[in-house]
C-alpha cells in the first residue's frame, strides 16, 4: 500500500510545464520516507496491466533531489523525489496519460 498525506490528482507542473502527480509521502526532511520502495510499488501496480521499467541512479546514503524515469506504455514518465520537502512527482506532458496512471494507482493508495 502506498501511503500519502494527501489525495492524489493530476495537476499542472508549474515549474517544468506539463503535468504531474504529486505524492506527499511524508514530512519535510524525513529521511525515513521509503521513496524507492514507493516507486517499486508504483511500478508493480502499473506492471499488472502494462510493461513498465524503472530507471533510478544508484542509491547512496543521504540521497536527495533524485531524478529518474518510469516507462509506462513505452512512454517515459519523469520521476523526481526529495526528502527536503517529502514529496515524489511523476511528470509528463500528456495529462491523459497521467490520468490513466492515477486510475491504475488508486486501488494501491491510502491517504493517512
Amino acid at each position: 500500500m502506498i501511503r500519502t498525506l494527501s489525495t492524489l490528482k493530476v495537476q499542472a507542473d508549474l515549474q517544468n510545464g506539463g503535468w504531474e502527480i504529486l505524492i506527499h509521502a511524508g514530512h519535510a526532511f524525513d529521511y525515513t520516507i521509503p521513496f524507492r520502495a514507493i516507486l517499486a510499488e508504483i511500478t508493480e501496480a502499473l506492471g499488472q496491466d502494462v510493461a513498465t521499467d524503472l530507471d533510478l541512479p544508484p542509491y547512496y546514503a543521504d540521497e536527495d533531489f533524485v531524478e529518474g524515469v518510469l516507462r509506462f506504455q513505452s512512454t517515459p514518465l519523469e520521476i523526481y523525489y526529495e526528502y527536503s520537502l517529502g514529496f515524489l512527482s511523476l511528470m509528463n506532458s500528456d495529462a491523459d496519460l497521467l490520468h490513466d496512471v492515477l486510475q491504475r494507482l488508486k486501488p494501491h493508495i491510502k491517504v493517512v
